[in-house]
C-alpha cells in the first residue's frame, strides 16, 4: 500500500493535523524570509542576555526593492526634437521613444522605471525618466545611453529593405556628407528595426551588422531600393554617415547589412545598442538631478502602521462577529500576510519553488477533500502557480501604488472568510452538525469566492501586461495577494476548522455565532 493510500485511510482529524504541521513549517519559513532582520535582532539579543548559552542560527536578510517614491533616485529630463516629423505622426514617435527608453533601462535591472512624455509650456516635447535607487546621475545617464538614431537617406526620397554594403571608405563618407547637404530623409528609420545581429563577411572575414526590419519597414525598404537603382542611399547613425552603398536592384525580404571600419567589439556594441531600441526621435539631456524619497522612511512607517491598524480593526470585527471562526481567520490572515511579504522579496529559486509547490499541493489536497476538484480548477491553480513562481523570481519594486494593491488584497482575503463563515452559520441554523455545516459552508461559498477572485485576477493580468510603471506594480501586488488569499482562506482556515471539530463544539454553537434556539427552530 502506497503512502498516499495509507494517508487517505487515516481519520480526517489525523490527516488535518499532518496538514497543519506542514502549514506551520511553511508559516515559519515565510516569516523568516519576510522578517529576517527582526528575527536576527531577536537571536542576537537572546544570545547576549543568556551569555551565549542560547544561540539561535541567523538567517539571510533579504531587503525589499523600493520605488523612487519610497527610496529616492535620479530624475532626468530630455528634450525631443520632432521638427522633422509630421504633426500627425509625433504622438506615435514619442510613444516609441518612451517604450525604447523604458525597455533599455529595464535591461540594466532597474525595476519599474517611470518614463513619461510631456509637452512643455512653449510647446516643446520632453521625455522624463525617473530611476529608483540610482543616486549617481552619471550612472543614470549611462544607463539610458546614447541610444542610436538609425536613418536611411536618399537623393530623391525612398525606402530600404535588403542591401549589401561595401567597406566604407573616405570616398563613400565624403559622398554621404555631400548627400547630407542635399539629402532628403526617407521614412525608414530605426523605428522599423526588428532586430540586429553580428555576422562576418564570407570573403574577407570583416564584421558586419545585419539588420532585419518589420513588415512595414520591409515594404518601405523595397520602395526605396526600387526607385534608387544605380543611385546611392546613405545610412546614418546618430547623424553620422556610416556608409553609402549603391543600389543595384530592388531588394525584398526586409534585411540589410552594414559593413565598414568596425572592429568585432564595435560591431557587438552597435548590435546591442540597436537591439535595445533605435530612437525614431533625437533626444538631448536638458535637466538632471538626484532626488530624495518623496515619501521617505517616515511615510513608509506611516503606511505600515495604517496597514497594521486596518488589520487589527478587521481582526477585532471578525472575532466579535464570528467568534471562534473569526479567531481562525485571524491566524489564517497572519500566514497570508507574511507569505505575501516573502514573495515580494527576491527569494532564491529553490526557496520560491518549494513555497509555490507547497501552496499548490495543499490547495489540490484540500479541494479534493471537499470534493470540489475538477480539470478546470487544476488548470486555474497551475497557471496561478506558474505566475507566482515567475514573480517570486523578480525583485518586485514596492511603490505606494504597490502597497495599495497589497492592502486591497487583504480585504479580498477577509471577504472570502466572511462568505465561508456566513454560509456555515446558515447551514447550522438548518439543524446540521458543526462538522457537516463547516464542510457545506466551504462548498457552497466557493462559487462566489471563485467568481469574484477570477474576475479580479483577469483585471490584474490586464494591468500587468498592458499598464505602465506604477499601474503594473498595483496590478502585480494585487494579483499576488488575491492568488495567495485563496490558499489562506480555503486551505488554512479549513484545516484549522477540521482540527478543532468535535462533539464539544456541537454543544457550544454560540462559539460559531449561532444560538441554540435558532437551531431548535429548524429541527
Amino acid at each position: 500500500m502506497s503512502f498516499t493510500q495509507k494517508f487517505s485511510k487515516l481519520p480526517a482529524r489525523i490527516r488535518a493535523r499532518w496538514i497543519l504541521a506542514i502549514i506551520v513549517i511553511f508559516a515559519i519559513a515565510v516569516a523568516l524570509a519576510a522578517g529576517g532582520s527582526y528575527y536576527n535582532k531577536f537571536a542576537k539579543n537572546l544570545a547576549e542576555k543568556t551569555n551565549q548559552i542560547v544561540v539561535l542560527p541567523l538567517v539571510k536578510e533579504i531587503p525589499f526593492s523600493l520605488g523612487l517614491d519610497l527610496q529616492g533616485g535620479t530624475h532626468l529630463v530630455y528634450k525631443a526634437d520632432v521638427t522633422d516629423i509630421p504633426e500627425a505622426d509625433r504622438a506615435g514617435a514619442l510613444e516609441s521613444v518612451r517604450d525604447v527608453i523604458e525597455r533599455r533601462v529595464n535591461s540594466f535591472g532597474v525595476s519599474e522605471p517611470i518614463v513619461q512624455v510631456n509637452r512643455g509650456i512653449n510647446g516643446e516635447y520632453q521625455v522624463i525618466a525617473e530611476l529608483a535607487g540610482i543616486k549617481d546621475v552619471k550612472e543614470a545617464i549611462q544607463l539610458i545611453g546614447e541610444t542610436p538614431i538609425l536613418e536611411f537617406k536618399e537623393l530623391d526620397m525612398g525606402s530600404i529593405e535588403t542591401i549589401e554594403v561595401n567597406e566604407a571608405n573616405e570616398e563613400s563618407v565624403e559622398l554621404a556628407e555631400n548627400m547630407a547637404a542635399e539629402w532628403k530623409n526617407t521614412e525608414l528609420t530605426g523605428k522599423y528595426l526588428k532586430r540586429a545581429s553580428l555576422q562576418f563577411n564570407p570573403n574577407d572575414g570583416t564584421p558586419e551588422v545585419s539588420l532585419e526590419f518589420n513588415d512595414e519597414g520591409a515594404k518601405l525598404f523595397e520602395e526605396i531600393t526600387a526607385r534608387n537603382i544605380n543611385k546611392p542611399v546613405a545610412i546614418f547613425l546618430d547623424g553620422y554617415p556610416i556608409s553609402t552603398p549603391t543600389v543595384n536592384e530592388k531588394i525584398t525580404g526586409g534585411s540589410a547589412s552594414i559593413s565598414g571600419r568596425f572592429t568585432a567589439e564595435e560591431a557587438k556594441l552597435l548590435v546591442k545598442r540597436l537591439n535595445s531600441g533605435a530612437l525614431p526621435v533625437p533626444i538631448s539631456l536638458v535637466s538632471q538631478k538626484t532626488v530624495e524619497a518623496s515619501l521617505g522612511n517616515e511615510s513608509i512607517s506611516d503606511s505600515m502602521q495604517a496597514g497594521l491598524l486596518g488589520l487589527l480593526l478587521v481582526s477585532i470585527f471578525m472575532i466579535l462577529f464570528y467568534r471562534l471562526p473569526g479567531v481562525l481567520s485571524v491566524l489564517s490572515l497572519l500566514v497570508y500576510g507574511v507569505t505575501i511579504l516573502a514573495i515580494f522579496k527576491p527569494l532564491p529559486v529553490w526557496f520560491s519553488l518549494i513555497l509555490v509547490i507547497t501552496m499548490i499541493g495543499l490547495i489540490y489536497y484540500t479541494f479534493n477533500e471537499l470534493k470540489l476538484f475538477n480539470g478546470a480548477l487544476a488548470i486555474l491553480f497551475s497557471i496561478i502557480g506558474i505566475f507566482l513562481f515567475v514573480y517570486a523570481q523578480q525583485a518586485i519594486t514596492l511603490t505606494l501604488s504597490g502597497i495599495a494593491g497589497f492592502i486591497l488584497s487583504i480585504g479580498v482575503a477577509v471577504d472570502a472568510n466572511i462568505l465561508i463563515f456566513s454560509r456555515t452559520r446558515e447551514e447550522l441554523k438548518l439543524g446540521k452538525t458543526v462538522s457537516q455545516a463547516v464542510e457545506d459552508g466551504f462548498k457552497r461559498a466557493w462559487p462566489s469566492i471563485r467568481d469574484g477572485n477570477v474576475a479580479i485576477i483577469i483585471t490584474c493580468l490586464i494591468l500587468m501586461f498592458f499598464g505602465t510603471s506604477t499601474i503594473k506594480g498595483f496590478g502585480t501586488t494585487l494579483f499576488i495577494g488575491v492568488a495567495v488569499s485563496m490558499f489562506s482562506a480555503i486551505v488554512i482556515t479549513h484545516t484549522l476548522f477540521v482540527v478543532i471539530l468535535g462533539d464539544w463544539l456541537d454543544k457550544k454553537p454560540w462559539l460559531l455565532g449561532v444560538k441554540r434556539k435558532q437551531i431548535a427552530e429548524n429541527k
